[in-house]
């Protein structure tokens, strides 16, 4: 299915492995059933897009987190990287990003050639290619359609990850050929009426809005996971929340942190 591709370093710090700390774990196996039960059953391929009203609110590193989580319950996972203006996807595995989605779009190569084992189990990586003068339009052509639907045959999960979508419209682009879509916000950093702003214009082109995932979340305080009295516990700082409302500070601060995106 793919070819072996020279390997870099990766971004460790936030890419979750069995090493992480529990209560993180815990977080996106919440994520990954939420998702799950989102989505209709019958599904032969479940596809779904993570994005952002802004850049520094975690879309990548959430969409990766994810993704892996959901590989290892043996499901066949493919992460596309589909920002093509500020691609992060190889940071998180230490691939090159040489060749990817862009070069498949513009007929430069075919798909096999851009499908790059992750390194985990079960995750396989189209990385974003290289920069194109025009994303929105390879995004939104009949070429990325028609991509997508030949990797459903190969797929039990396609996870895509894409540009912020107050800036650009190539969220919106690709909204319309998968089964649903995941807004990102950061706590105490994404603001009302920028995540309002970008679930209109979801809503606008009836993409279907599975729901909100906050980033950054601090739980009380730091302590262990433990039995006690037959019962199992935890707490600490996890990061992660997932819902259909939101409820958050009002500073608007776009991190430029690799980390958060």
């Amino acid at each position: 299915m793919a070819k072996k591709v020279k390997m870099n370093v990766a971004d460790n710090k936030s890419v979750i492995s069995e090493n992480s700390d529990f209560a993180l774990s815990e977080a996106f196996k919440a994520i990954r059933t939420n998702l799950t039960f989102a989505l209709p059953n019958n599904l032969k391929c479940k596809k779904l897009l993570f994005t952002s009203a802004y850049p520094g609110e975690g879309k990548t590193t959430v969409s990766t987190n994810t993704a892996i989580t959901i590989a290892q319950t043996e499901a066949k996972v493919l992460l596309i990287d589909a920002d093509l203006r500020k691609p992060k996807i190889h940071t998180k595995f230490g691939i090159e990003n040489r060749v990817g989605l862009s070069n498949v779009l513009s007929g430069m190569i075919n798909v096999d050639d851009a499908i790059i084992p992750s390194g985990r189990l079960n995750l396989w990586v189209m990385t974003a290619g290289v920069i194109p003068p025009n994303p929105a339009e390879l995004l939104s052509s009949e070429k990325m359609k028609e991509t997508i639907e030949a990797l459903e045959e190969r797929f039990d999960y396609i996870i895509v990850d894409t540009s912020p979508i107050n800036l650009v419209s190539d969220a919106l682009d690709i909204s319309s050929i998968v089964n649903g879509v995941v807004l990102v916000i950061k706590f105490k950093s994404s603001t009302h009426p920028a995540t309002k702003e970008a679930l209109s214009k979801l809503e606008f082109v009836n993409a279907n809005v599975l729901g909100i995932i906050m980033n950054n979340v601090t739980v009380a305080k730091d302590t262990y996971y433990k039995r006690k009295k037959g019962r199992y516990g935890y707490a600490g700082k996890y990061g992660y929340g997932y819902g259909y409302g939101y409820g958050y500070g009002y500073s608007q601060k776009n991190s430029s942190d690799d980390a958060s995106k």
